[in-house]
C-alpha cells in the first residue's frame, strides 16, 4: 500500500511540476508533502520536493529538501542515489554555490 502511496504521490508532482496547462506547483506542494507524511525514506519524493523548489525558483525550500534528504539518509546509514545527483554531485553542492544549472 505504501509503495502505491509513493507512486501516486510521484505521478501528481510530476504532472503538477511539468510545463503546460496543469502546471500548479501550489498542488505538486502538498501532495508531495503527503507522500513523505506516509513514507519520510521515499528519496523518489524528495527528488520531487527539489524539483518543485528548483521551479517555483525557492532557494529557501530547495535547501530545507536538500537538507532534510540529507538527515535522513545520515540516520540510515546510507548514501544518496545518484538519481539524486543531477550533476554526478550531490545537489547541496551543484545548487549552493551559485545559479543551479542542473536539469531536473
Amino acid at each position: 500500500m505504501i509503495t502505491r502511496i509513493i507512486d501516486v504521490t510521484h505521478t501528481v508532482a510530476t504532472y503538477r511540476t511539468l510545463a503546460g496547462p496543469h502546471h500548479d506547483l501550489s498542488t505538486a506542494r502538498p501532495a508531495v508533502a503527503t507522500g513523505l507524511g506516509v513514507d519520510d525514506t521515499a528519496e523518489l519524493l524528495y527528488r520531487d520536493w527539489m524539483r518543485i523548489e528548483a521551479a517555483a525558483g525557492n532557494r529557501q525550500g530547495l535547501h530545507t529538501a536538500i537538507t532534510r534528504v540529507q538527515q535522513v539518509n545520515q540516520a540510515l546509514d546510507c548514501s544518496l542515489e545518484i538519481e539524486s545527483w543531477p550533476t554526478g554531485r550531490p545537489m547541496a553542492l551543484c545548487c549552493w554555490h551559485g545559479p543551479c544549472s542542473a536539469r531536473w
